[in-house]
């Protein structure tokens, strides 16, 4: 199948590691010019140089990025305008404060809501109307299963990615007939780092996530990535304003 996107051009937050990186790297196969953010510069460059392997005939850019620092955001979404319309928006960043609903600080639901709710609205503002002139474009935000069915010390996580699903349903209802597709990825468990340190703290508790799947393993990043890279390709004509679990059949809702 021909995904149309040699040539596009891509913004990655979250994009040094884990599934942005996977999602990244997809695009890059798939001849995409990919920015890739990330808070550690050092991570970001090692990614870049990764990526460039890969497809050395596409342009790999990387930018530190705080997705809870407005200014930042705004100075280093205009360098990227610099070098031409961003078609696709991956927000992508990792997960909020962990803990009992109650027991988590105001600081922590405040840096929830910056960097999981707040840094995706300001992004579509600046990016958006790019894509609306050229009528094309896709933004896909990556949340999490918390968003259909509330995890156990998740409540940051279920509250603001649940608030995404509204934005991004919302915002696709305003786009959609310029061209502009919007949607929210929901993994599951996913070999992360972030799952990787949880095997080695509680490897019963990592395999009993397993076996709640319905194929009885944990995700690949690159399966997530597959997933995502349809959903904003020129595959996709006609799946936006949506949630798409991308679980193993992990999630118990209906």
């Amino acid at each position: 199948m021909d995904l149309g996107l040699k040539g596009k051009m891509a913004l990655v937050t979250g994009g040094s590691s884990g599934i942005g990186f996977a999602i990244a790297e997809a695009l890059v196969e798939e001849g995409v010019n990919v920015v890739i953010a990330s808070r550690d510069y050092s991570n970001v460059e090692a990614a870049v140089k990764k990526l460039k392997r890969k497809n050395p005939t596409v342009k790999i850019v990387g930018k530190e990025l705080d997705l809870n620092d407005e200014k930042k955001i705004r100075k280093v979404v205009g360098e990227i305008q610099k070098l031409g319309v961003v078609d696709i928006l991956v927000n992508n960043v990792g997960g909020p404060t962990a803990g009992a609903t109650l027991e988590i600080s105001l600081e922590g639901w405040d840096k929830g809501y910056q960097s999981l709710l707040r840094s995706v609205i300001l992004l579509s503002q600046l990016l958006i109307p790019g894509m609306k002139k050229k009528k094309w474009g896709r933004m896909i935000t990556i949340t999490s299963t918390s968003a259909a069915e509330i995890i156990p010390k998740l409540p940051v996580s279920a509250t603001f990615r649940a608030g995404l699903t509204a934005y991004a349903k919302g915002l696709a209802k305003e786009v959609g007939r310029v061209g502009v597709l919007v949607n929210n990825l929901l993994p599951g468990p996913t070999g992360t780092a972030r799952l990787e340190d949880l095997k080695k703290k509680s490897p019963a508790f990592f395999e009993s996530m397993a076996q709640e799947t319905a194929v009885g393993r944990i995700a690949e990043p690159r399966e997530i990535a597959k997933v995502a890279v349809f959903l904003v390709s020129n595959a996709n004509t006609y799946v936006t304003g949506t949630d798409i679990l991308a679980d193993g059949g992990y999630t118990k809702a209906l």
